[in-house]
């Protein structure tokens, strides 16, 4: 994880940063025996500059970011030891890890997003008169379970998988909406054309994207964030989803401890409990 960090913040770094990035992720295994200044004449920098560096991937200072970087070196070199081992023909192995994987992404949400921004978040649309969720694809199945939460809480929500739809509902939106923008790349054309007609309108913006510099978390006024995999095309896609899905999970339960939400989710459980004893 801590090497799926420095990606995700690499466009978002000053030539420096980059230099020591790219030779870190270069070079990783290197890191085990050498000192920060060491790391710092290796790449040609200041020993200040690697300090920062380890500051601004969210680490106290260069001790820790080794230890990170090695734990990731040991956790990687036990994933591959057992994808390429007869273990993998046993479906526990392959379960238990998922699991690790799915545990170790959800500790970096709280790491990867600012708590202002998780709190905007929930102050924006527990005070919002209609929310406008949107996403496609793994993104759609995410927008689509958050529309029933948000539901059970009493908000009016707008949930559609057809853009068109999508667009129709836009044109109810008002200065005191949401727009929740579910978009993984955060280059879905559809997705950034409704965001910025919507931004045009002061409609209030929310994305939910990959861990990196994209259009929509640039355009949008709260941004959150999940981290992006790059290690399985078969668990990846699985983990991206998963974590999104605990974003907006996260923020219904905050939703939830609000008094008349609270009291709406009682009602809304009721009801449910009503319709599956018929």
């Amino acid at each position: 994880m801590c090497l799926l960090k420095i990606r995700g913040l690499q466009d978002q770094m000053s030539a420096i940063e980059r230099k020591l990035a790219d030779f870190i992720l270069d070079n990783s295994h290197l890191l085990r025996d050498y000192s920060s200044q060491q790391l710092a004449d290796a790449v040609g920098v200041s020993q200040s500059s690697v300090v920062k560096f380890c500051q601004k991937v969210g680490y106290k200072g260069y001790p820790d970011f080794k230890l990170a970087v090695s734990e990731a070196l040991v956790a990687q070199s036990n994933l591959n030891r057992d994808d390429n081992s007869d273990i993998k023909k046993m479906p526990l192995a392959e379960v238990e890890q998922f699991q690790l994987q799915l545990q170790a992404s959800y500790r970096t949400l709280t790491e990867i997003n600012e708590q202002k921004n998780l709190d905007r978040a929930c102050q924006l649309l527990d005070a919002a008169d209609k929310i406008l969720l949107v996403g496609f694809g793994g993104s759609g199945l995410v927008a689509a379970d958050f529309a029933f939460r948000l539901r059970q809480l009493g908000k009016t929500v707008c949930y559609h998988p057809d853009p068109a739809v999508q667009l129709q509902y836009s044109a109810q939106l008002s200065e005191q909406s949401v727009l929740f923008a579910i978009s993984h790349s955060g280059e879905n054309q559809d997705v950034l054309r409704l965001a910025r007609e919507l931004k045009s309108q002061k409609v209030q913006l929310i994305s939910l994207t990959a861990f990196k510099t994209n259009p929509l978390s640039l355009l949008v006024q709260t941004p959150l964030y999940v981290l992006a995999g790059d290690s399985s095309p078969r668990l990846d896609p699985l983990l991206e989803q998963l974590s999104a899905q605990h974003v907006c999970h996260l923020l219904y339960l905050q939703l939830s401890k609000i008094n008349a939400n609270a009291k709406m989710l009682e009602h809304s459980q009721r009801l449910l409990q009503q319709l599956a004893r018929h």
